[in-house]
């Protein structure tokens, strides 16, 4: 009878550290995409910022309109 409490709770053991290292995947897996996406979005926040101060002079569109036979 202890053999088999034994094989029981060594089945039992298994089973949660299975559970466990699946938890842990998933987590590592959500955190891995969440600080990929905030790398992204500051990646496009400084380029944002870069076409903010850029300081190349600009064309109003009726201009370009008219210089094109447009208007």
């Amino acid at each position: 009878m202890s053999v088999l409490l034994e094989e029981q709770l060594e089945q039992l053991e298994q089973a949660i550290k299975k559970q466990k290292k699946e938890e842990q995947n998933y987590y590592i897996t959500r955190i891995r995409k969440k600080v990929a996406r905030y790398i992204e979005d500051l990646e496009d926040l400084a380029e944002a910022r870069e076409s903010l101060s850029d300081t190349s002079p600009t064309i109003p569109h009726e201009e370009v309109m008219r210089k094109n036979g447009l208007l």
